[in-house]
């Protein structure tokens, strides 16, 4: 009988053993939870503040570009209007040229005299200076 005991004390003694092991084991396992639980809290307020980070730059870089893009139009802006100021010198040097070959045939027309009369005159086709005076005309307008 004490063979018993012994084997039943032994038994639960191993039981008791056992309890303890599993319950330290939970612990454990509830400890490392929580570690896990805090380091995953940690890592998101990281990427919590990467990610506004992240949106204070795309922003910043959104308004460097709308700047940009306006820069750009007043520049386009201010080299179109030069170029509408060359074409206008141009125009105007290219009619004092014309001016300045048909002089006589301008100042035969103030004079009052008629196409034909300019034509016999300077000895040119009455088609000719037709046509010169009324490029002329049109150059006017």
């Amino acid at each position: 009988m004490q063979n018993y005991i012994t084997e039943i004390l032994l038994g639960l003694n191993f039981i008791g053993v056992l309890y303890l092991v599993i319950r330290n084991s939970t612990r454990q396992e509830a400890a490392n939870e929580e570690e896990n639980h805090q380091a995953f809290l940690v890592k998101q307020q990281l990427v919590l503040r990467e990610i506004s980070e992240l949106r204070v730059n795309v922003e910043d870089f959104h308004q460097s570009v709308k700047r940009e893009i306006k820069q750009l139009r007043a520049e386009r802006k201010a080299f179109e209007a030069s170029l509408q100021i060359e074409k206008k010198k141009s125009k105007q040097v290219e009619n004092l040229f014309l001016n300045d070959r048909y002089k006589e045939i301008f100042d035969l027309q103030q004079q009052g005299l008629s196409v034909e009369e300019i034509a016999n005159k300077l000895e040119k086709g009455h088609g000719d200076v037709a046509l010169i005076l009324q490029l002329a005309a049109q150059e006017r307008n």
